[in-house]
């Protein structure tokens, strides 16, 4: 039977006394991918995202659970991704051109995604192009 209470003193206890990480063997709220602790206080708990496979239930650290680049196939931090095209879907920055990341900045100050009726910056500049010639 789970008891809340005794559970939360117990954790309480182990952050006051800053074992949190490890507990004889065992590392606490490990990454799925990488197996780091994404307690707090350890570098990975802010951006850890929840994630639940078939036996396990629990966090990705944002390092892991970024995308791999199309281009230069390096992980992405979580979030840090650029969408140029279908093909170019998850993109570092310094792996697009000048001229692209412009687009991109444009596409993104008219709505981006939300707001237009594109889901790329590739589409949207095609049709900008097709209208103003």
């Amino acid at each position: 039977m789970i008891d809340a209470k005794r559970d939360f003193d117990r954790s309480l206890e182990e952050l006051l006394a800053g074992g949190i990480v490890k507990s004889g063997e065992k590392i606490i709220d490990p990454c799925f991918y990488c197996g780091e602790s994404t307690a707090f206080g350890y570098g990975k708990f802010i951006n850890r995202v929840g994630y639940i496979d078939n036996d396990f239930n629990g966090w990705a650290c944002a390092e892991c659970a970024g995308y791999e680049c199309r281009v230069c196939e390096e992980q992405i931090y979580l979030d840090e991704d650029l969408r140029w095209s279908d093909d170019l879907s998850h993109c570092h920055e310094e792996c697009l051109s000048e001229e692209q990341n412009q687009i991109i900045t444009m596409f993104f100050e008219l709505g981006g995604d939300w707001e237009l009726p594109y889901d790329d910056a590739e589409a949207w500049f095609t049709d900008v192009i097709k209208a103003v010639s």
